[in-house]
């Protein structure tokens, strides 16, 4: 059964405050500190997240599967599945990621796309799409989606849920841009290797 924004909001409110005070102070906030101790926990699931990692490369062969949790970064562990895609320089060239994000905090996950534009190697922009994946990656992102409910029983978090204002500080995002989506996965989306 998937929790409620209210319940979801609650969870998060023990990880992240509703003020930036403490990030001026030397010492952690009781939320940082609770936070901590739960990713300490929580890094005890890294084999069984790399194991889930291995079933989507065998599950997808022509795309490159990598972790994306970084320590303590996130509330969440992180798969990026990049596509193939033709490298053609001097030129913008549009690259598509899917990204799921099984959070630590509840048990819920999201998957999702960035587009990202280079010209060359170079980044020119950047963009999270937390609605409808596009069609060329829907099969991409239901491999993921099947393979966190399989191997973690979590659900996934609705769109209106996720973008559903909260009054907290989540890393450098704070209110009033931050969403149950920063509070639950990631306070960047689009920031990604």
């Amino acid at each position: 059964m998937r929790p409620s924004a209210k319940e979801l909001l609650e969870i998060a409110r023990r990880y992240w405050r509703d003020d930036d005070l403490y990030s001026v102070r030397p010492e952690p906030s009781p939320e940082s500190l609770r936070y901590e101790a739960l990713w300490d926990e929580k890094n005890k699931d890294g084999p069984r997240w790399g194991a889930l990692l291995k079933a989507l490369r065998k599950s997808l062969p022509d795309c490159d599967v990598w972790d994306y949790t970084p320590p303590t970064a996130n509330p969440s562990f992180g798969a990026l599945v990049y596509p193939p895609r033709d490298v053609i320089a001097h030129r913008p060239q549009t690259a598509w990621t899917v990204a799921g994000y099984l959070s630590i905090l509840a048990p819920v996950y999201t998957v999702h796309s960035i587009r990202r534009v280079f010209l060359g190697k170079q980044l020119m922009d950047s963009k999270v799409f937390l609605g409808p994946i596009p069609l060329e990656l829907r099969s991409i992102a239901d491999t993921v989606a099947q393979r966190i409910e399989a191997d973690y029983g979590a659900t996934p978090l609705p769109l209106d849920v996720a973008q559903a204002p909260v009054p907290l500080y989540v890393n450098f995002m704070k209110p009033p841009r931050t969403t149950l989506f920063h509070a639950l996965f990631t306070s960047e989306p689009w920031n990604i290797p």
